[in-house]
């Protein structure tokens, strides 16, 4: 680690001197930033702007911007109006009923109406759209003969006229309202010819991959016209780069490096700009489990231990993380777990030994192209190898790491995991459900764990609900699916001049209207 440390902060130093040599040569020629521009950044380009495949951050902040919600959430966990003024649900839990604004028009100039609700929804259902986000309307009643053909449509989704629209589940199901606020749960628009428009607050102007994606404001956003006249995303993959353009004026809001955090902490000039979230969070390993040498639990279990998770928080995060106990953060499971796994090499060689890996083993560590991320897995490399656990990473670009992970090809795999609705079920059912991970993840399956999970769903009584949570996520931590990591806190570094923004805790929860430049 002390090798790796001090590898960063020759690099810092480097990174310093290019970014005060790029700011000279860029003010020098008299270029300044567009006042009137929101810049951000994205560290890899979006899958896509289709919310049927919103099944990451990057492409539900990109959905955020372009589409609205009958609900969307606020700051914080809160529910706010969308589409919806307001609504109703039964007091069985079974009956949604949805009043929705009237003069709200789609980007096209197309007025928004019920069904345009109804037809977003029968669409990430319909098997045609291939969405891996079926499951947020799976309750619906009439979804299942929807999706197998019986049907031409879901007998759940109704409009009694153009600005009401009904929801019937077949049975309670507790998250449900905040499942309408996820991307993929965006209302849109499709055009004779394929294209999607959304009724968002900015319209989508250029997307050059791999270089940026202009935006130019709404002027008929029903919610408040965006106060600035357009919006860009610079797609940046490596730190060095975004801290220059940060630097020389060229990027607003800015989430401060890991490798840079005590330089931007502790300038005087920089540190009453940033601010600080506890991010609904996981990061961790994902274990293979169809397959050796993680089908077996004891080696699960092994490189479990083997990792000095508290360590690498403290040297290479900055202590911007909690070390996680489980899959489910802080906040959303009361009271939180105890660690299991504290940091024990030799118990590590101990599980290896009785798993048949005395002499050690091979795997694949998989990630993305982040460099930043790369420090983290060469300390995970180097501290695996301890115990004998020869670790090769694999970096690809995101969209083939991803689909690499779809496919079951990566021994391992670090990933991260931000709620999409703030409730523990969103951190078990989308992850570990078998019929789920079986073709998106780990492989994993537990008939246990389905149970508890639908009971977790069907119950609306919050006691009976947090006892089904904790026997789930305690046979999660014993199973040992994952390498259980960390929850991350989060810095953002915006510009003195800019007004009007605070960082959410819901990733899709950005809109950027209010955001002005003094």
């Amino acid at each position: 680690m002390d090798e790796d440390k001090s590898h960063k902060f020759m690099g810092m130093s480097f990174k310093i001197f290019i970014i005060f040599t790029l700011s000279f040569i860029v003010n020098g020629c008299g270029i300044k930033p567009n006042p009137n521009q929101l810049n951000l950044y994205l560290p890899g380009d979006p899958k896509s702007i289709d919310p049927a495949y919103a099944t990451d951050v990057r492409t539900g902040q990109l959905c955020a911007l372009l589409y609205d919600n009958l609900v969307r959430f606020g700051k914080g966990s809160e529910l706010l109006p969308g589409l919806a003024q307001n609504w109703e649900i039964s007091p069985d839990g079974l009956k949604y009923k949805f009043h929705l604004r009237d003069s709200v028009f789609f980007q096209n100039g197309k007025i928004f109406e019920c069904s345009d609700v109804k037809k977003s929804f029968e669409r990430i259902l319909d098997p045609q759209t291939n969405s891996h986000r079926k499951w947020l309307f799976k309750k619906v009643m009439g979804s299942s003969e929807f999706i197998s053909g019986k049907v031409d449509s879901v007998l759940g989704f109704s409009c009694v006229d153009a600005n009401n629209f009904n929801i019937k589940l077949n049975q309670p199901f507790a998250p449900f309202i905040g499942f309408l606020a996820m991307a993929s749960a965006s209302i849109i628009h499709e055009t004779e010819t394929d294209e999607m428009v959304g009724t968002g607050p900015w319209k989508l102007k250029e997307w050059i991959h791999d270089g940026h994606i202009l935006f130019d404001r709404n002027e008929s956003y029903f919610d408040g016209v965006p106060k600035l006249e357009s919006l860009k995303i610079r797609i940046l993959s490596e730190a060095l780069p975004r801290t220059a353009e940060f630097v020389t004026g060229y990027l607003d809001i800015m989430e401060v490096p890991e490798s840079e955090f005590t330089l931007w902490i502790n300038d005087p000039k920089w540190a009453p700009n940033i601010k600080y979230q506890n991010d609904l969070s996981i990061h961790y390993l994902g274990l293979n489990c169809s397959r050796p040498p993680f089908d077996n639990v004891l080696v699960r279990q092994a490189v479990n231990y083997a990792i000095d998770v508290q360590r690498i928080i403290d040297k290479v995060k900055n202590g911007n993380a909690t070390a996680a106990s489980g899959p489910i953060p802080p906040g959303l499971i009361e009271p939180y777990p105890k660690l299991k796994y504290d940091f024990d090499p030799q118990l590590a060689k101990e599980l290896l030994k009785e798993a048949g890996f005395k002499d050690g083993l091979e795997v694949e560590l998989w990630q993305s192209q982040s460099s930043e991320l790369l420090y983290v897995t060469e300390a995970i490399q180097a501290q695996l190898e301890v115990v004998g656990v020869h670790v090769k990473i694999i970096r690809n670009d995101w969209n083939l790491y991803s689909q690499a992970v779809s496919e079951g090809v990566p021994d391992m795999y670090y990933r991260s995991w931000y709620a999409d609705y703030p409730h523990a079920e969103n951190f078990l059912a989308p992850l570990f459900e078998s019929e789920v991970s079986q073709k998106r993840w780990t492989r994993y399956s537990k008939n246990e764990v389905d149970a508890l999970i639908q009971k977790i769903q069907s119950t609306s009584n919050e006691e009976e609900q947090q006892k089904y949570i904790q026997n789930a996520n305690l046979i999660l931590i014993d199973d040992a699916p994952w390498v259980y990591l960390w929850h991350t806190r989060t810095a953002h570094i915006s510009q003195p001049n800019l007004k009007g923004w605070s960082s959410s805790l819901m990733f899709n929860a950005e809109k950027y209207t209010r955001v002005t430049k003094e």
